[in-house]
C-alpha cells in the first residue's frame, strides 16, 4: 500500500449520489498555547472522486490535539447550480488523542443543500 496523508477527506453529494468535486478544504490545529487560536496546516481541493488524499505529506507526524477541517460548500453549490442551501461552509472539529498520533484519520462529508453528516472513516 502506498504511503498516504495522515488525514484525508471525501465529499459525497448525497442529494444526487455523486462526488463533491472541487470543494476547497482547509485543515487547522487548535493552538492552546496561543490563546486558543487556529493554526493553518494544509489546504486542498477535492478531486473528481470528491477526495483529498494528498492533504499532507505522508511523512507528516500528527500531534495530539484538536483539529478543524473546513469545507467551503458554497463554492461547490455554486459550481453545480444550486442557489438555495443552508450551510455556506461546514466545519468538522475532531481530536487526535494522545497515543493515537500514528493512526490514519479519514473525514467523510455527506452533503445535501440543507443538511450534512460525518463520521470517522477508515
Amino acid at each position: 500500500m502506498a504511503a498516504r496523508s495522515p488525514i484525508t477527506c471525501h465529499v459525497l453529494d448525497s442529494s444526487c449520489g455523486r462526488p463533491g468535486r472541487n470543494v476547497p478544504v482547509k485543515l487547522e490545529i487548535l493552538n492552546t498555547a496561543a490563546n486558543n487560536t487556529w493554526g493553518s496546516l494544509a489546504t486542498g481541493l477535492t478531486d473528481s472522486d470528491g477526495r483529498v488524499s494528498t492533504l499532507m505529506d505522508p511523512s507528516h507526524q500528527l500531534v495530539a490535539g484538536i483539529y478543524r477541517m473546513t469545507f467551503q460548500t458554497s463554492d461547490y453549490w455554486a459550481s453545480v447550480g444550486v442557489t438555495a442551501y443552508f450551510h455556506p461552509y461546514v466545519q468538522i472539529i475532531f481530536e487526535v488523542a494522545p497515543g493515537a498520533e500514528k493512526q490514519h484519520y479519514h473525514i467523510p462529508l455527506l452533503l445535501s443543500p440543507y443538511s450534512y453528516t460525518t463520521y470517522r472513516g477508515s
